[in-house]
């Protein structure tokens, strides 16, 4: 008899509500944990992914970050890790970081395992860059696939 399937662990901080990946997640194949710290945020995750799991967590803090990834350890490891920040705001993008370093362990099936980011484009996202062409040897050596995408801001009545 084989072993029941398991279902994929998907984490979205509460600045990745928006995202595209996220909108198409379907709470009821896969467990889907929403952490974050904004009380907006987070009242808008129980809203829009109805049967999440709500994380209360504050990425600039480690201890937070070591609580997370308890979390994440009790549901089984993670399969696909959804970040979103403002590339105009150095502190955000460095949560970003510090939240994937610290996540890193707990990306599991090989082949498989994802990190998405989404970023609206700004000054810090140039640091994000140089963070992830670092990373990409271990990313590789792991078979962790990695999607940046970034949004350009275009003014309002610019041709």
């Amino acid at each position: 008899m084989s072993a029941p399937s398991r279902r994929p662990v998907i984490l979205v901080n509460d600045a990745a509500l928006l995202s595209p990946q996220v909108r198409a997640l379907d709470a009821d194949s896969c467990t889907v944990i929403v952490a974050g710290s904004r009380v907006v945020g987070m009242t808008l995750a129980e809203l829009a992914l109805p049967g999440a799991q709500m994380i209360w967590t504050d990425f600039r803090q480690s201890r937070a970050l070591g609580h997370l990834h308890q979390e994440i350890d009790a549901n089984g490891g993670l399969d696909h890790l959804i970040l979103a920040a403002d590339g105009s705001q150095a502190e955000t993008v460095f949560s970003v970081m510090c939240a994937i370093l610290c996540l890193l362990p707990a990306l599991r099936r090989p082949g498989k395992a994802r990190i998405s980011l989404d970023l609206d484009d700004g000054p810090a996202v140039a640091g994000l860059k140089e963070f992830l062409s670092r990373l990409a040897p271990r990313l590789n050596r792991q078979n962790i696939s990695l999607c940046l995408n970034i949004r350009q801001t275009i003014a309002a009545g610019a041709p």
